[in-house]
């Protein structure tokens, strides 16, 4: 989260993020970066409107795009050394579970709406998504949902930032 608001201010645009006490608030109407939401990154992952019937992230076939448990040798790797999704985005299966800026509720989706949800307002956990290097093949499935304290860090986890440049 400060990443992104640093990167927002770097480059000119509004920062999503702010925070009041141990609360963080996230304003989806600013243009700067910030964490998918859970919804936003499951799409990504799927291939957006290129999506494919696919298992993994851009291939039935695990190896092809994904460093995890079988072939990682116990490390994670450089971004983009597996082949990426229909729509051009490299490791959204394996190597590093990502945060997402949705707050973890097990059963939020059959409650929520169904366009573009932004995830409950606040809980105790925040949703992780992809698997990592030591994942095993079922958890590297794009509908594979996890879960973590976000004050926590952990080697297993990463990010990538989300923009809306109005």
């Amino acid at each position: 989260i400060s990443y992104c608001n640093w990167l927002s201010k770097k480059e000119k645009l509004e920062p999503v993020y702010s925070q009041h006490g141990p609360n963080v608030f996230c304003d989806f109407t600013k243009n700067g970066y910030r964490l998918p939401t859970e919804a936003e990154w499951e799409y990504a992952a799927k291939g957006g409107s290129k999506a494919k019937e696919t298992k993994f992230s851009g291939s039935a076939k695990v190896n092809d795009i994904a460093w995890h448990k079988a072939n990682s040798k116990g490390t994670p790797h450089t971004i983009g050394t597996k082949l990426p999704n229909e729509i051009g985005i490299y490791d959204m299966s394996g190597n590093v579970w990502e945060w997402c800026s949705d707050w973890y509720e097990m059963d939020y989706y059959k409650k929520s709406t169904t366009s573009n949800p932004e995830g409950p307002k606040n809980k105790e956990y925040r949703v992780l998504r992809g698997g990592s290097w030591v994942s095993i093949e079922e958890e590297l499935r794009p509908e594979r949902r996890d879960y973590a304290r976000p004050v926590n860090a952990y080697y297993l986890n990463g990010f990538r930032c989300a923009a809306d440049k109005n």
